[in-house]
C-alpha cells in the first residue's frame, strides 16, 4: 500500500477518529452504512483548531489516493473502510433526560416558533444533553445561534421516539412547538430604519444659505423691457440729469 504524503497523513489519523471512534463528540450522525455528508465533514473539521486549512479536495484526495483506501467518498458522502464505521446508535424509545438543547440559526426562529422543529429531508435531529454542546454544534452554521430549550421527556410522554447516540447525543423526528422554549426577543422584530440627519436650525446672527439659489443666481427682475434687468433705465436717467448739471 502506498504511503501518503506527509500532509495528508495527519489528516488520515483525525478522520479515522471522527469516523471510526468519536464521531458523536463532533455532532456527526453516520447512516446504517456509515456514510455522513461531506459537508458535515468538512464543517466539524475546520471548527476544530489546528484544522482550519483543511479543503474539501483534501478529503477526497485520502479516498482516492492509493488502491487500498481507509475512506470511501460517494454520493456526496464519505465514510471509513478501515477499521470500520462506528456504531453509536442505541435502541429507540429509551427515556430522555428532561431536557435537551439545539442552537439555530437566528434566521430560522421565527419559523421554528410558527411550525416547531423539522429535520432535514432524509435525516433526524441532532439534540444535545448540554446547552455548551449545542452552542459549538450550532456555530457551524451561524456565529450567533440562538439556543432552544426542548421538554425532552414531555415529549416522550406524548409518544415522541428518542434515541441515544453517543454520550452525549440524542436523535429525534420533528417536535411540536409545545414542546420547545426559545427566547422570543428577536422574533416580529423588525430591521432598524437609519436615521436621517437633523435639518439645521438657524443660531442667533446665522444664516441658513439656499445651495440651489446661490447655484442659479439671483432672481430675475420682471421689467416692461425686452429682457432688460429693471436698474438700467434709472442709470441712464441718472447720467442724462448728471450731464445737463454740466452744461450748465
Amino acid at each position: 500500500m502506498p504511503r501518503l504524503p506527509r500532509q495528508l497523513e495527519a489528516l488520515a489519523r483525525m478522520l479515522t477518529y471522527m469516523l471510526c471512534h468519536r464521531p458523536d463528540e463532533f455532532g456527526l450522525v453516520l447512516s446504517e452504512e456509515g456514510f455522513v455528508p461531506l459537508k458535515q465533514v468538512h464543517q466539524a473539521l475546520v471548527s476544530e483548531p489546528g484544522w482550519g486549512f483543511v479543503r474539501r479536495r483534501h478529503l477526497e484526495e485520502l479516498a482516492a489516493f492509493s488502491q487500498s483506501p481507509r475512506f470511501e467518498v460517494a454520493s456526496e458522502a464519505i465514510r471509513a473502510v478501515s477499521p470500520g464505521p462506528a456504531r453509536l446508535r442505541r435502541s429507540p424509545g429509551e427515556m430522555p433526560p428532561a431536557l435537551l438543547y439545539l442552537a439555530i440559526p437566528p434566521k430560522a426562529q421565527e419559523r421554528v416558533w410558527a411550525e416547531g422543529l423539522k429535520p432535514p429531508l432524509g435525516q433526524e435531529l441532532l439534540l444535545a444533553a448540554r446547552p455548551e454542546l449545542a452552542l459549538k454544534l450550532g456555530r457551524r452554521r451561524a456565529p450567533d445561534p440562538v439556543l432552544l430549550t426542548v421538554q425532552s421527556r414531555a415529549a416522550a410522554g406524548a409518544g415522541i421516539s428518542f434515541q441515544g447516540y453517543g454520550e452525549e447525543l440524542y436523535l429525534a423526528p420533528a417536535l411540536p412547538r409545545e414542546f420547545l422554549q426559545m427566547p422570543p426577543r428577536s422574533l416580529g422584530k423588525e430591521k432598524p430604519q437609519p436615521e436621517r440627519p437633523p435639518r439645521p436650525r438657524p443660531t442667533p446672527g446665522g444664516l441658513i444659505l439656499d445651495l440651489a439659489q446661490i447655484l442659479q443666481g439671483p432672481p430675475k427682475s420682471r421689467s416692461k423691457g425686452k429682457g432688460e434687468p429693471a436698474w438700467k433705465p434709472g442709470a441712464r436717467a441718472l447720467r442724462r440729469k448728471r450731464g445737463v448739471r454740466e452744461e450748465k
